[in-house]
């Protein structure tokens, strides 16, 4: 189990916390490169449409197994050592992942499993350390404030840098801009020495004895069993991003126009979840959830029965809106009730649980995909899609059903905190 906190004492690490922030943002830019713009660059050596989606099936299985794998292993670690240079070796693999992508170009065709699995190992080392330390450093009282700006700022570079790896991509090669994605991750490796983070002592890691002590406290188990079921249906959702980037590419086949379509779709995105922020307070949402639930499985049905570019633009429209909103709330509930609880020694058990139930779905789903490109119909295909956009509703339905369930009666968060950390000091 992780080190124990004294919530009355303990002190934040400023310094540690903006290099966290800062080289998590850039990992967010390297993350975009080799998910977004290299499923697109795979569209370029593909035969045709079904030949793409098994490709593009078989890479995100791969890399998710991989990453479901090393993740839980490589969790044993950073629990029981100095998780900054576990984070640190994360971020050397993933610019070890951005070499390999730019030495062997066309050849990746003939590499996708070994892409995959490259991928999946980086991202497995690079979260489980990353999480983490995340977690030890935001206090209950600044998760929803951090969360909030953590997925916005992702989405300003979701605005900026779709639009500029589009365009360099349509101006050069996409090597030559895996290159300035590789000084990216060097710059990382550079701001990853500003990171501090506590050894912690006599710890050990055991996810049996994290649910022992979960199931003690009766209120925080039955929300965690809510969040974790959530965490599973979200998964699923994952796969939604990729076929907006398959359908963009087959409309556009265009780096450039899936940058700007990126780019549009992120920016009312990050209006929308700061509308929802300052207006829809916890508890009081139940109808908007149940109504953005509904807008984002309307447009997607739309855009399988009547599919162009206007139902195409409503499609993305509405999945950025509800990914936002989803990804958003989900984070400050899934992060929050373990330090509502007082268990603090249950941080990294608490964090493989939640991607054990992520990256199962995600295989499940991609498994799927591949099954798709195998049976060569795009009926089947669209069907698919809408299943998948029912599953982005449920967790909007599953949030709704969360709140109204725990926080019917608490206006805000603040409230809650203020409820929750005077009956933490007096217990």
């Amino acid at each position: 189990m992780s080190y124990q906190y004294n919530i009355q004492t303990s002190k934040k690490d400023l310094r540690s916390s903006i290099c966290l922030f800062i080289d998590h943002k850039l990992a967010t830019i390297v993350k975009l490169f080799l998910s977004t713009f290299l499923v697109a660059y795979i569209y370029s050596f593909s035969e045709n449409i079904f030949n793409y989606i098994l490709n593009v099936g078989l890479y995100e299985i791969a890399s998710y197994t991989t990453m479901l794998i090393s993740y839980f292993v490589v969790a044993y670690f950073v629990d029981k050592t100095n998780r900054v240079w576990i984070y640190r070796i994360g971020v050397i693999l993933r610019a070890v992942f951005v070499v390999f992508a730019i030495f062997y170009g066309k050849d990746l065709s003939k590499l996708i499993l070994l892409a995959g699995f490259l991928n999946g190992f980086s991202q497995g080392v690079y979260y489980s350390a990353f999480n983490t330390i995340q977690q030890e450093m935001v206090s209950r009282k600044s998760v929803k404030s951090f969360m909030l700006l953590s997925n916005i700022t992702a989405k300003v570079v979701d605005v900026v840098f779709p639009l500029i790896l589009g365009a360099l991509i349509e101006i050069s090669t996409f090597a030559q801009v895996a290159i300035y994605v590789f000084i990216l991750c060097i710059i990382q490796i550079g701001i990853s020495f500003g990171i501090r983070a506590k050894k912690p002592d006599n710890s050990f890691f055991s996810i049996k004895q994290y649910l022992k002590d979960l199931k003690e406290n009766e209120n925080t188990y039955a929300k965690m069993k809510v969040i974790y079921l959530t965490c599973f249906v979200y998964g699923f959702t994952t796969i939604i991003t990729t076929i907006v980037n398959i359908c963009i590419m087959i409309e556009f086949n265009s780096n450039l126009s899936l940058g700007v379509f990126t780019s549009i779709f992120a920016f009312i995105a990050i209006v929308t979840i700061m509308i929802v922020n300052k207006f829809a307070h916890i508890g009081k949402r139940t109808n908007l959830f149940l109504f953005i639930a509904v807008f984002q499985l309307a447009f997607t049905a739309l855009f399988s029965i009547i599919p162009n570019i206007y139902t195409l633009i409503l499609f993305n429209l509405a999945n950025a809106v509800g990914y936002i909103i989803y990804r958003t709330i989900l984070d400050i509930h899934r992060n929050a009730n373990l330090k509502e609880s007082g268990l603090y020694g249950g941080i990294t058990e608490h964090q493989v649980i939640m991607e054990i139930m992520f990256d199962i779905s995600r295989v499940i789903s991609y498994g799927a995909l591949i099954l798709l490109g195998n049976f060569h119909s795009l009926i089947a295909f669209k069907i698919f899609l809408v299943l998948m956009s029912i599953s982005a509703s449920m967790v909007l339905v599953l949030l709704a059903i969360y709140e109204r369930k725990f926080y019917s009666n608490i206006s805000n968060d603040e409230k809650a905190y203020k409820i929750i950390k005077k009956c933490l000091l007096n217990k």
